[in-house]
């Protein structure tokens, strides 16, 4: 019959219009790795959305040495993910990132200007920023998306910043045939 696709195309997956580069962080892996974590379905949810679709994961040397203080890296599921190290180009946009947030002390919550964490954090946003492929950064961080919030209005990283509270089928403008 013509117009009618033979069983194979109609079987075959379908490349998504829109391929997105998703950078997850310690946090997210932390969510996804404990089952007793309010947000572990929700990291399930998102691999499963992302890997299904064809879309690109990443997650950072940083963020694997963050997730090695609790756990094995091992135990992660790396296999679907592609790991981002640290270079010299992170390091130079890692720095304007520090900056512009040491920078707004006096406008960021008492709590995040006395994070360690917050050069960790912009040296993930910065791998986010400079590799062109990731397009959105996952995590399940409150404090790190205020951190997020600042970095936006002052020095407009390109990537967008999703909080795993959030579907994935909202987060991606994706209907939900699943629900």
């Amino acid at each position: 019959m013509r117009g009618w696709p033979n069983c194979a195309e109609a079987l075959m997956p379908k490349t998504p219009a829109v391929v997105h580069g998703v950078l997850c962080d310690t946090s997210y892996f932390i969510r996804w790795a404990k089952s007793n974590e309010t947000l572990h379905p929700a990291a399930q949810a998102y691999l499963k959305f992302l890997v299904e679709g064809g879309h690109t994961l990443h997650v950072s040397t940083i963020g694997l040495a963050e997730y090695a203080v609790r756990d094995a890296i091992a135990n992660l599921p790396l296999r679907y993910f592609r790991v981002v190290p640290f270079n010299v180009d992170h390091a130079q946009r890692a720095g304007e990132f520090t900056r512009a947030v040491f920078e707004s002390r006096g406008v960021l919550p008492q709590q995040i200007t006395q994070r360690t964490i917050i050069p960790n954090d912009t040296k993930m946003f910065a791998q986010a920023d400079v590799t062109p492929e990731i397009t959105h950064y996952l995590t399940a961080d409150a404090e790190c998306e205020k951190v997020y919030q600042l970095l936006k209005a002052k020095v407009h990283p390109r990537f967008q910043f999703v909080h795993l509270s959030t579907p994935w089928h909202q987060a991606f403008g994706q209907l939900d045939i699943t629900a």
